[in-house]
């Protein structure tokens, strides 16, 4: 069902212009010029992160920015998710992990920051995917994998994210909000059923519309002798209602299986951020590779409705 790119990885810490340890975990969106934007959390080799972005015509061969992504907020919060805390392991100040999500025919970015107040989502909103603008800090923490869906659902904005358990498990929940500052309705989603999901679950890319529901792909960790294997899983939401679950793959669609996706800074992991319809019927997958390097891969739209019935 799924077909990876033949040449990937599709973008290395060779092809970023400072120095860089890893590039991965993408949030991409196509633009209505056929523009393909892509954030990826990038890595400094004193591993403080950050997002930085890159450009493609073609959806496969990206040209990164000359600098990252520069977040700008309140100088209260800017000092203290730049500083450093001591929790193990340690959040340095750092904005990483970026979602990109249209809506209201403006560009927001979901993110993860670490700091003294350990990890939490964030939303800001961009024009030019240069510089981005704080807009809140919804929920509680920690907290992370915060995705917007495309449209207002009764009017609010819908948010699904993955609080984390106090043993480092978790699951898919949903939030909704009238203004961006004020969150509420949160409920549960998708709690993990498959073996393949024991560890935790979370959004992995922001929802697409389709005429059957809100498709939704996710990631799912399962805790070996070594340590975790990450797949990635896909379900159907209710269109009205988001947070009722229509369709779930029993199997994931997405596993790891190539060399590039075994070996890198986390082993074994494969961390879809973004999924991307086309003309043609196809999805791009794009996704990231043992924290280490960005991929894509591509599947059939109908295939992957299918499979949550």
């Amino acid at each position: 069902m799924i077909k990876r790119y033949e040449h990937n990885p599709i973008l290395t810490p060779a092809d970023m212009p400072a120095p860089c340890c890893a590039v991965y975990n993408s949030g991409v969106i196509k633009t209505a010029s056929g523009e393909y934007i892509m954030a990826s959390r990038f890595e400094y080799p004193s591993k403080r992160q950050a997002a930085w972005v890159s450009r493609s015509t073609d959806g496969i061969h990206f040209v990164p920015d000359p600098e990252p992504m520069r977040f700008v907020c309140a100088p209260e919060q800017q000092e203290e998710y730049d500083s450093t805390c001591t929790t193990s392991p340690p959040q340095l100040g750092s904005w990483y992990d970026p979602r990109l999500n249209p809506l209201d025919g403006e560009f927001y970015v979901t993110y993860a920051v670490g700091g003294v107040s350990r990890c939490r989502i964030a939303i800001g909103r961009t024009e030019d995917f240069r510089v981005v603008h704080h807009v809140s800090f919804p929920l509680h923490i920690p907290n992370r994998n915060g995705v917007l869906f495309p449209e207002r659902i009764n009017g609010e904005v819908w948010m699904l994210h993955r609080p984390q358990n106090v043993d480092h498990s978790g699951d898919i929940w949903i939030a909704s909000s009238p203004d961006w500052i004020h969150w509420g309705n949160c409920r549960i989603v998708a709690e993990r059923e498959q073996y393949w999901e024991h560890e935790k679950i979370g959004p992995a890319a922001p929802p697409i519309r389709t005429d059957e529901g809100w498709l939704t792909v996710y990631h799912g960790v399962f805790p070996t002798c070594n340590g975790i294997n990450y797949g990635a899983g896909v379900m159907l939401l209710d269109l009205e209602q988001p947070w009722r679950v229509v369709g779930r793959s029993e199997d994931p669609i997405l596993f790891v299986q190539e060399t590039y996706e075994m070996i890198g800074q986390v082993p074994n992991v494969v961390f879809p951020g973004a999924v991307i319809p086309e003309p043609d019927g196809h999805v791009k997958i794009y996704y990231g590779a043992a924290d280490y390097v960005q991929c894509l891969a591509t599947a059939r739209l109908d295939d992957l409705i299918a499979m949550c019935h």
